[in-house]
């Protein structure tokens, strides 16, 4: 072999590893699909009326086996607005994991309002958010909030919103704030098939 030969099989050999090199930095570097747990609140957690998965707060925010209409599968999560005592919102969350900093996502659900309307029910709101974890402390990425009234009862409609995280860290909530009067509120609303997708 001459001198020429020699010298393309040692770049041969150099260019072979800086092309698995730049392959695994790009693997690396996209987005894994996010995948939410019990998306659909089939699955009980540690009590039949928490979904698990998911962690929650506040009042009568609960997975609900016998509720009808359900988008999907057997169950859902009820929001017992008529049992509601006081002012303050209830809600749930889960933290998703391989969140990718700067990638926008897409987290949503499906909602479900009483046809029987009521000055009480129509001030209801509910909010969907992405977070991020910053110091310590939970930071708004995103939020995007519903009203009540502006939904069409007794449909299945889908509420989204979109933002990308600060750093690797997500967390998708669902939050729901009564109506202020005390003692007038009624009705229910219904979630179902919360997703989360990668939409830049």
């Amino acid at each position: 072999m001459n001198r020429h030969g020699n010298w393309t099989v040692i770049l041969g050999c150099l260019l072979i590893p800086v092309g698995v090199v730049s392959a695994k930095v790009a693997v690396l570097n996209t987005a894994v699909p996010p995948v939410l747990v019990n998306p659909s609140f089939e699955d009980p957690g540690d009590a039949p009326d928490r979904a698990a998965g998911w962690g929650r707060w506040g009042e009568w925010m609960n997975r609900e086996e016998g509720w009808t209409p359900v988008r999907s599968g057997r169950c859902l999560l009820g929001y017992h607005h008529w049992e509601i005592g006081r002012a303050n919102n209830s809600g749930v969350y889960q933290d998703v994991d391989h969140a990718v900093r700067g990638v926008e996502y897409t987290f949503g659900v499906y909602a479900n309002v009483d046809k029987a309307k009521s000055p009480a029910r129509d001030a209801l709101t509910i909010e969907v958010r992405l977070e991020s974890i910053v110091d310590g402390q939970q930071q708004i990425v995103a939020s995007k909030l519903y009203k009540v009234d502006s939904l069409v009862p007794d449909q299945w409609e889908k509420l989204t919103v979109s933002g990308a995280p600060v750093n690797d860290s997500l967390r998708v909530l669902v939050i729901v704030t009564p109506s202020p009067q005390n003692g007038t509120r009624g009705g229910a609303v219904r979630f179902d098939d919360a997703f989360l997708e990668v939409t830049g």
